[in-house]
């Protein structure tokens, strides 16, 4: 590795873990209590090994051997979402960096430990959790750790099928490895259920960001996109100036096709809570107490809504929509057909946008079209960042029918540092860097997307209690009164999540 591109990455992953505030696994370590938590600097966490490569050192970890125990993990391989790595393990190396990256993390914790990782493949993350709830609801110590969708290992956690992070002992949340931006986000009242860290390379990659097509912008004579980032002027308004120019009935029959040329295309469950999420507002946030409190009735995102939905549905087909009254963005909807459709009119030019999570990058290598990446726009200029909403995040959690919780804590946290170690240089540093983005630019908007992620609980825990009122109202625009109607069931649902949350020991 030559010296240029170490510094690079020396840069990029100081960027990338030093992030806003975090939250401890115990009270006095979350910066809501009064505490503070630990930096790299402060710990001497991060320093050149013998042969000067960049490494993080747990050095609390205890130095045990472990008898060839076989370490059981339930997930899905790689290979059953597009774009996705959900696989724990991977049983040898293939030439490819991220892959190649997760034998070799696994390899150095088998060695250390003394451990054989034995991953238990389910055929989806809907299996996963058929299995999950399965196992625990019969007391059967099945698996360590199980790879659980986030909403469905929300949903376990508070229903106490998952030990929380408090309970397990060698897992220390305020260390760089872990995403402290979204932990502090899913805390309540000071416990953290669960805890993402970058061994969750899952969560990074399903951040939305828009891809742009650079012949559209070059044959349209549109303003510098990358420079309207930098200058802080990447707003909604110009997202959507933008998308009504590059609108084009083609053949000139009146009828809008895939023969047609878009503003945008993507899915609706891609594209609509970006606009919030990206604006800083959420949907659930916490109260004063820090519990979970209803926040989406606020003047600012009945407001944005509405310009969203005049956008999309009061004027010109700006939006690829073959079916409008499914309240969808693109054929097919949210399952996978559509998904490839939307791919498939960005690489033939026929749309100057597209919406989508980061991980769909690896899969457009094949796309001859030049585009770009760059953060979904900013509410306006006034805005101190942009804010780049994480749609998902599929997290291994530990079952309550696990017999051996400090074991168990040692090897999360040895993987969650390898992954910082070994993973996350090759994912971000090589493949999404060097392999799947086209310019120098591209790699500067990665620095601000993934500088900035964050979650909204109203979106991802809450989908179908909070989301879905303002994506089933997104056509009629009636906003206002979907909320009302919802409202009181939804801070029932709250309520009941902060008692069951309360109670857990």
């Amino acid at each position: 590795m030559n010296l240029k591109l170490k510094k690079i990455i020396l840069i990029f992953l100081a960027l990338f873990t030093a992030i806003a505030v975090g939250a401890g696994c115990n009270k006095e370590n979350t910066p809501e209590n009064g505490g503070q938590t630990k930096t790299e600097a402060e710990d001497d966490r991060a320093a050149p090994d013998n042969n000067g490569e960049f490494k993080y050192i747990a050095d609390y970890l205890p130095d045990v051997k472990y008898n060839g125990y076989e370490f059981r993990v339930l997930s899905t391989p790689n290979t059953a979402y597009d774009g996705l790595h959900t696989a724990f393990d991977v049983e040898e190396e293939t030439g490819s960096n991220v892959e190649d990256a997760i034998y070799k993390r696994n390899r150095i914790i088998e060695e250390k430990y003394d451990i054989k990782i034995k991953q238990i493949e389910a055929t989806g993350w809907d299996d996963c959790v058929a299995k999950f709830k399965k196992s625990t609801s019969a007391a059967s110590d099945d698996f360590d750790l199980c790879m659980l969708i986030s909403r469905e290992a929300w949903a376990a956690a508070i229903d106490g099928r998952i030990v929380t992070v408090d309970k397990l002992p060698y897992l220390d949340v305020s260390r760089p490895w872990y995403a402290q931006y979204v932990n502090s986000e899913i805390s309540v009242e000071g416990k953290l259920l669960f805890a993402y860290s970058d061994e969750c390379l899952n969560m990074f990659e399903q951040t939305l960001c828009v891809f742009f097509n650079k012949k559209i912008v070059e044959d349209l004579a549109l303003e510098n996109i990358y420079n309207l980032v930098k200058g802080n002027k990447w707003t909604i308004d110009k997202f959507f100036e933008f998308s009504k120019t590059a609108l084009a009935d083609l053949d000139g029959d009146d009828v809008w096709t895939d023969s047609d040329r878009y503003g945008i295309v993507t899915q609706s469950d891609m594209f609509y809570p970006c606009f919030w999420v990206s604006s800083g507002i959420k949907t659930v946030a916490k109260d004063s107490g820090n519990l979970l409190v209803f926040t989406g009735n606020t003047e600012k995102l009945f407001g944005l809504l509405g310009k969203v939905h005049e956008n999309v549905f009061g004027g010109p087909k700006i939006v690829y929509d073959a079916n409008v009254d499914k309240f969808t963005t693109i054929k097919g909807g949210g399952a996978e057909p559509g998904r490839d459709s939307s791919t498939q009119q960005f690489a033939n030019n026929l749309a100057l946008f597209y919406v989508r999570n980061i991980a769909i990058a690896e899969s457009m290598r094949s796309v001859e079209t030049d585009f770009g990446i760059v953060p979904f726009p900013k509410y306006d200029e006034a805005q101190d960042k942009y804010y780049s909403r994480i749609i998902d995040g599929w997290i291994n959690v530990v079952p309550v029918t696990n017999s051996d919780l400090e074991k168990t804590s040692v090897i999360m946290e040895a993987a969650a540092v390898e992954s910082k170690n070994v993973i996350v240089p090759a994912y971000f540093e090589v493949s999404l860097r060097y392999k799947y983005t086209r310019d120098d630019e591209s790699q500067e908007m990665l620095d601000i997307i993934h500088a900035n992620m964050t979650m909204d609980v109203g979106d991802t825990f809450y989908m179908d209690a909070v989301r879905n009122i303002y994506m089933g109202a997104m056509k009629s625009g009636d906003f206002v009164s979907a909320v009302e109607k919802k409202i009181g069931s939804v801070e029932k649902t709250l309520q009941k999540a902060n008692d069951m949350i309360q109670s857990l020991d």
